[in-house]
């Protein structure tokens, strides 16, 4: 068992684990974004980017596995790390709330920040030093947070690497989700969820990588979906939400997984007998003519026109090890990960970072 959880989170270990003397060479605090004629680029931390976030006034913001998070309004770069207040340089999830405050998840709690100064939110505390937790500590650690996403009354939901889900409403967490899933060595469940998502309704969807499958909030119960239910796998790594209101389900690429959409009624799964580029889809989005954008774990960006797959290419240039898709106010779409961050305006692609 234990190494069936090691093989499970072998890839989510090459993107997050670092040590504390692998941290990154401190950037500079404003890395200016134009310098005459020639962009400067933000150089790649080490073990790469993990996440992205469009903010209200159309900025952007970069999370990495090492390096802290990144802000870019356009002109400059400024780079937040644990000396500025972060509770880790190990950041994974971005969202904000109605108040304009940002939080982060990281491999350390939750971190607030209200536009001035960082707050270190720690969860509830759950201990990590069982037996079998040892063995496989951090990959499973219930007080980090590798999602979070607010609802319509702008609760924040936060989804651990281990510990289920929890809904904070600014002052108390009540827990969620705990004891869905498969039962790890110790007889626990450990639910992972690496994905939040509002759907255009309101419901709120977690995902589990722990075999919990996903399940949806209408705001009074949870409703589970599993395999029997028309889900290709049961370890749950992405969703999304296209216009129309049909969820998309990406998986970690194990048994029979592919892409999987949900119309409120019924499942349907595109496979790689259907010309899926690759089935350990990571990231989803939507442009604006309706076609999905596949970033995958291992494998090459993909897009999905509605009828086929084909992998994105640039000046015969493809993109890989794909973890965050985001478009912006004009419609560019930024999509980066272990291998940096990229910019496509429907023409060009501008490569955002260097490994130089």
């Amino acid at each position: 068992m234990i190494q069936l959880i090691k093989n499970i989170f072998i890839t989510i270990l090459a993107a997050t684990v670092i040590s504390c003397n692998g941290q990154v060479k401190k950037e500079k605090q404003s890395l200016q974004a134009e310098q005459g004629s020639e962009m400067v680029k933000i150089q790649i931390p080490e073990n790469g980017f993990s996440n992205a976030y469009l903010d209200k006034d159309g900025s952007i913001w970069f999370s990495s596995n090492g390096g802290g998070i990144y802000h870019y309004d356009g002109k400059t770069f400024k780079n937040y790390t644990e000396e500025n207040g972060l509770s880790s340089n190990q950041v994974f999830s971005i969202v904000s709330d109605n108040k304009n405050n940002l939080w982060f998840g990281t491999q350390n709690g939750l971190t607030k920040y209200n536009r001035k100064k960082f707050e270190h939110i720690p969860l509830p505390y759950q201990d990590t030093t069982g037996l079998w937790l040892d063995k496989v500590y951090p990959i499973i650690n219930p007080n980090a947070v590798h999602s979070i996403a607010t609802d319509n009354n702008d609760n924040l939901w936060i989804g651990t690497a281990g510990g289920g889900a929890y809904l904070y409403d600014g002052k108390n967490f009540k827990s969620y989700l705990t004891n869905i899933g498969q039962k790890q060595e110790d007889s626990l469940y450990h639910n992972w969820i690496p994905f939040i998502r509002k759907d255009n309704k309101g419901n709120m969807w977690f995902a589990s990588m722990t075999h919990g499958g996903v399940s949806q909030f209408d705001g009074k119960e949870f409703t589970q979906f599993l395999i029997k239910d028309g889900l290709s796998e049961d370890q749950v790594r992405a969703i999304f939400c296209d216009k129309t209101g049909k969820l998309w389900f990406g998986f970690n690429g194990n048994r029979n997984s592919g892409l999987t959409v949900y119309d409120g009624s019924s499942f349907k799964t595109y496979s790689l007998e259907d010309g899926l580029c690759n089935p350990r889809i990571w990231s989803i989005y939507e442009d604006k003519n309706g076609h999905l954008w596949l970033g995958a774990n291992m494998g090459n960006l993909c897009v999905f026109d509605g009828q086929k797959f084909s992998e994105f290419k640039y000046d015969g240039q493809i993109f890989s090890d794909v973890l965050f898709i985001l478009g912006d106010s004009e419609n560019n779409i930024w999509f980066g990960g272990s291998n940096g961050i990229w910019k496509y305006d429907g023409q060009i692609v501008t490569e955002i970072t260097t490994n130089k």
